[in-house]
């Protein structure tokens, strides 16, 4: 009889768990954000069905009556277009010219003013540093004093 032999192979390597468990988290990550990228997109599409479909002829209902209220207001429209026109438009655009018409002039005066400033106060500055530096002679009711003692 011949025997049979054995073989007996090692003990297979055991290999870390979390190795093991990698390759499901990275699926699991992938399922969810392909989850939450698609949600926004679904959500917005669920809303724009319930829109156009229930709310379509209860928006037809409500806005019906619109033009013919249009069509009865639109003397009062023009009228009000008109008198805008006149009473606020035209006023503004002629401010709008005058104020372009007379801007080089605003801005000359505005500098012709700042520069009167600018020289009136350095010329006052002047005199007074000079007035300090020079000397003041006594005042005359001093020397009329002096003068009465020793006449």
């Amino acid at each position: 009889m011949a025997t049979l032999t054995q073989r007996t192979e090692p003990p297979p390597t055991a290999s870390p768990a979390l190795a093991v468990a990698l390759p499901y988290v990275k699926s699991g990550a992938s399922i969810l954000l392909s989850l939450l990228a698609t949600a926004p997109r679904a959500a917005y599409a669920a809303v724009a069905f319930v829109t156009t479909v229930a709310l379509r002829p209860l928006a037809l209902v409500i806005l019906a009556p619109f033009p013919v209220l249009l069509y009865i207001l639109s003397p009062a429209t023009v009228a009000f277009q008109i008198l805008l026109s006149v009473l606020v438009y035209t006023p503004l655009r002629f401010a709008a010219f005058l104020a372009d018409a007379f801007y080089p002039a605003y801005v000359f005066l505005g500098v012709a003013c700042i520069t009167g400033v600018l020289l009136g106060l350095s010329g006052r500055l002047a005199v007074l540093w000079t007035l300090a530096l020079v000397p003041s002679p006594p005042p005359r009711n001093q020397l009329a004093a002096v003068k009465r003692r020793k006449g």
